[in-house]
């Protein structure tokens, strides 16, 4: 019998073990390229920030984060780490209060030396005293810099809440403080401010007998918080909420630049297509992803379907500005569509759909993929775009079958998920749980989805090497 005492001090070795290894991988990497490894007391040099993006950084980054929170876990008292966790919500509402009381922007117009958490209130006029507490905090966390005794200053970390404007130009048209960012502070403040106020619903919506098992996107958590019969989106368009909308926008231009931008390309071989076949963009907004496709590939048609709203009012400039012979010449097509409604295009090559499905609940998704089914020709391929959940268990002997998605397992003893290396995808789930009643899924609760819209799993692509965003499933008619 195996003794319970050494079994778990093993478990801690190999830990530390894994961090020691990363550890040696990045500092090779980066001896080899003759760079310094980037502060979190920084600004950090560009070339030192692309090593740290490399594959090999990366990986080794992904193994020391899960091994590096796997170990505090194991080691600090049950009951210390249940009582953090609760208070942990106290870090994003103090996030919010950083970004719209411009701290980083007044911090870097300060200069590397900080400033006194009464001159950081004053532009505001917040209460100083309490904006101190919350930055000492924010410190605590790694989060801006306490240089002496309430005087704070930037970090690596608090940098990239800086939207790069002025104060005074913040403070003369606050409701464009996000836009041509980053949207790393949007979606600070879009999800501290709208998603965390939703997620302290959960418990309430769970327990009503009407609300817990809806996917009705009016029946969120967020309802509850903000006492309203609307989804988000709807909400987000009345007059009160410009400031919140245009944040929105802002933040969800960060995510669409999460991946890189060729992305779009991998995990599908656009050139066998035959000459002529028609691409159907599906919700493609103003085409920012088919415009890469047709850019590369003057072989196949596109058509790009939206709102009425937006294929009749921004796309045409987009096209116009960035690639106006595709239009002229009709090799791209925009059409007005609802994917509530049945599809109009029949029997096209591709129907591809970016970032959709984990907007809608099941039962919604599977009527998108109904119309699709119904359109679809004996060789239409579906391609879909989204983040992949996997469990925090082995993945399934079922899933790991499926073409494309079977990967080198993460290193015993860490979670096969890869823990905190990949929480966003956790995170990114319970966002959409509580904003929108929607859901980010495993690879099972796809292919599920698509056997019940009428589709088959054919294969999955993880062209970033993570499950989270940017992944490719690939399905066929049934």
């Amino acid at each position: 019998m195996a003794d319970p005492i050494r079994t778990s001090l093993e478990e801690l070795h190999a830990l530390v073990d894994l961090i020691k290894t990363s550890v040696d991988s990045i500092e090779k990497t980066f001896v080899a390229s003759n760079q310094p490894f980037p502060s979190l007391n920084g600004p950090s040099e560009p070339q030192s920030e692309a090593i740290r993006m490399s594959p090999v950084v990366q990986q080794a980054s992904s193994v020391l984060v899960a091994a590096a929170t796997q170990l505090i876990a194991t080691v600090r008292p049950p009951p210390t780490t249940a009582t953090t966790y609760a208070l942990q919500f106290h870090v994003p509402a103090c996030l919010r209060v950083a970004v719209e009381n411009h701290v980083a922007e007044i911090l870097r117009e300060a200069g590397p030396q900080g400033l006194h958490v009464r001159d950081i209130a004053a532009p505001t006029k917040v209460n100083s005293e309490k904006l101190g507490r919350i930055l000492r905090t924010l410190a605590t966390h790694h989060v801006f810099r306490e240089v002496t005794p309430d005087v704070f200053a930037n970090n690596a970390i608090s940098l990239t809440l800086d939207t790069g404007k002025s104060v005074s130009a913040i403070l003369a048209d606050p409701e464009a403080k996000y836009d041509n960012t980053s949207g790393i502070a949007a979606v600070v403040g879009h999800s501290a401010d709208e998603c965390m106020k939703s997620a302290g619903y959960l418990q309430e919506v769970l327990s009503d007998p009407s609300w817990g098992s809806s996917g009705d996107p009016a029946k969120a958590p967020f309802a509850k918080a903000f006492k309203v019969d609307v989804p988000l989106w709807e909400w987000f368009e009345r007059p009160e909420n410009s400031l919140r909308l245009r944040r929105f926008g802002a933040a969800m231009t960060m995510f669409a630049h999460s991946t890189y931008s060729e992305a779009i390309k991998e995990g599908f071989d656009w050139t066998e297509l035959p000459k002529g076949s028609v691409v159907v963009d599906v919700g493609g907004g103003v085409g920012s992803q088919t415009m890469i496709l047709a850019k590369t590939y003057d072989h196949l048609k596109f058509i790009v379907q939206d709102r009425d709203s937006v294929i009749t009012g921004s796309a045409p400039g987009y096209w116009k500005e960035n690639l106006p012979a595709a239009i002229t010449s009709g090799r791209v097509t925009l059409q007005p569509h609802d994917f509530f409604s049945p599809q109009p295009v029949q029997a096209p090559a591709v129907f591809i759909m970016r970032c959709i499905l984990h907007d809608w609940a099941d039962d919604y998704a599977v009527k998108i993929l109904r119309h699709l089914r119904n359109a679809a020709g004996a060789n239409t391929k579906l391609i879909i775009v989204d983040s992949i959940v996997t469990n925090a268990c082995p993945i399934p002997e079922k899933s790991s079958r499926i073409p494309g998605l079977k990967r080198d397992p993460f290193p015993e003893p860490l979670l096969s998920n890869r823990g905190m290396a990949n929480a966003m995808a956790v995170l990114s789930d319970m966002q959409m749980l509580s904003a929108i009643n929607a859901t980010e899924r495993t690879v099972d609760q796809f292919d599920k989805l698509f056997e019940q819209g009428g589709w088959n799993l054919a294969r999955v692509n993880l062209a970033d090497g993570t499950v989270f965003q940017g992944a490719k499933l690939v399905a066929v008619p049934t």
